[in-house]
């Protein structure tokens, strides 16, 4: 092992927090605390922490209990609760640590894992998970998503919904299947108390979906599943979608590493792999929004209590998988070299997967997406901040990103950091112990430099982090991203 990498590991496994080395005993003196059910804010308090547990708030003047705890000067700065990524993949990421402790650095103190295998429920239930105060908690996870090679029928889907119960899933996750094992899922999940969330294709209409359970719709749909709701000419739309043939498996002619990049593209970025006629559909979908019938459809979302998870970073960056700012994002330095070549082949590659034309479709399939995204959010349905993984995604950096493109939608600043706070727990059912700064909430918390109700790009001023009572300071948490990024330098690309 060189001398590079050996420090590399010691620094991204071994950060010791500037104070409360135990999780012991902590107070944050002089904060300002921000209400996140309203933007009210609370000044000159000092929180006081117990393993890992908010235990007192005291008020100006008024000492707090403790006199042994180690304190935190923490005048001038604001504190909101950690933010949760509710849609993510680090457990799957290439360099699984590293991903989780850029995580934790930028401030996501909490993570939904959005697929997992029957290897990764084992790891859970048996404890061995890569897990700690140094990185963000694991919040809930699925089984393996549930598509055509596992579920291609009613019977399979049933019989797989029934082994991830028994695995430990927390909800199924269901991406690319026919509409009479979609309708098959939910009902076995149904059955057996487990939500179902995922992708909406577009074979599968919404409001059918959202009368039949589905909890939660990631990434817009993806792609145009959610905007046919909006269309005044869904139902032709939905015809001519009936009529197409379901996609066959793909062969490779028995070449297994073909099969594997291949693979590994289209997840990277499958929207180098839309057939052609698909984009035709995306620029009639957007042709023929009608702003009435999304508002009908949002009526039917807000009452249901279903969750949108729009993942606009995500949407992007498969939308506009050459464009220069990604390929040349500073960032890009804390992810794996061969991870970096693969992005760089498909932006090589997008303008001919996607030509012109189609191009201007998606920018503006993009731009009707974030107007119904701000629409959504007028009209009260429920959303998440929420990021995935793929092509030009940094972890950690990623969700910052997220923070922008709500704010380009037009979601105000409390609304952008309700999605990253409050929002999740009450997906949860976890109000009484996140969400909000208050007594009996878990220390998961990050403080910033400037008040995030102001403007959106306070959320990225982060001056400290907490995480289950352990306090990383600026430097702490700088460190931990140099040294990821000195992890990934020091590991060869593959030839």
């Amino acid at each position: 092992m060189t001398a590079i990498r050996a420090a590399a590991l010691l620094f991204l496994f071994a950060v010791t927090p500037a104070v409360a080395q135990n999780g012991g005993d902590l107070l944050l003196s002089g904060v300002t605390i921000v209400d996140t059910r309203d933007g009210r804010l609370l000044q000159d308090r000092t929180i006081h922490i117990n393993r890992g547990r908010i235990v007192e708030i005291a008020a100006p003047g008024q000492p707090a209990s403790s006199v042994t705890a180690q304190r935190v000067d923490a005048r001038g700065k604001f504190v909101v609760p950690g933010y949760l990524d509710m849609h993510n993949h680090p457990l799957m990421a290439p360099d699984v640590r590293a991903a989780l402790v850029l995580m934790l650095a930028n401030g996501v103190t909490g993570f939904r894992q959005m697929a997992s295998t029957p290897q990764l429920l084992a790891m859970r239930r048996a404890g061995q998970l890569p897990l700690s105060n140094q990185t963000p908690e694991l919040l809930i996870m699925p089984g393996a998503p549930l598509a055509r090679n596992n579920a291609g029928t009613p019977e399979a889907a049933t019989a797989e919904v029934r082994r991830q119960k028994e695995m430990g899933a927390d909800f199924i996750k269901i991406v690319d299947v026919p509409s009479d094992v979609f309708y098959a899922t939910l009902a076995e999940a149904r059955k057996l108390g487990l939500p179902v969330a995922g992708h909406l294709t577009a074979n599968i209409d919404i409001a059918e979906a959202v009368k039949s359970g589905m909890r939660a719709i990631e990434h817009m749909g993806p792609r145009d599943a959610v905007l046919l709701g909006c269309s005044s000419a869904e139902a032709d739309l939905r015809a001519e979608i009936a009529r197409q043939k379901a996609p066959s498996p793909s062969a490779f002619g028995g070449d297994r590493a073909l099969a594997e990049r291949t693979l590994a593209r289209a997840l990277a970025n499958p929207i180098v792999l839309t057939p052609p006629g698909e984009f035709e559909r995306y620029r009639r979908v957007v042709e023929s929004y009608d702003e009435s019938n999304c508002r009908k459809l949002a009526a039917l979302l807000a009452g249901a209590g279903h969750w949108q998870v729009p993942t606009l970073t995500r949407v992007r960056t498969m939308m506009f998988g050459d464009d220069a700012a990604y390929r040349t994002d500073p960032n890009l330095r804390y992810m794996p070299a061969e991870t970096r070549k693969m992005w760089e082949e498909i932006a090589t590659q997008f303008p001919g997967r996607v030509p012109p034309p189609a191009a201007a479709t998606l920018s503006r399939l993009f731009d009707l997406q974030k107007k119904v995204v701000k629409l959504f959010a007028a009209e009260g349905v429920p959303m998440l901040a929420g990021t995935d993984g793929g092509q030009w995604m940094v972890p950690g950096f990623v969700l910052h990103q997220e923070f922008e493109l709500l704010a380009e939608a037009g979601l105000s600043p409390l609304s952008i950091l309700q999605m990253a706070t409050l929002n999740g727990a009450k997906f949860l059912g976890r109000e009484a112990t996140m969400g909000t700064v208050e007594v009996g909430r878990d220390a998961n918390l990050v403080l910033l430099d400037a008040n995030p109700v102001d403007d959106v790009r306070n959320l990225h001023a982060i001056h400290a982090v907490v995480r289950a009572g352990f306090h990383y300071s600026a430097t702490d948490l700088q460190r931990m991203k140099e040294s990821a990024a000195v992890r990934q330098s020091a590991t060869p690309s593959s030839p």
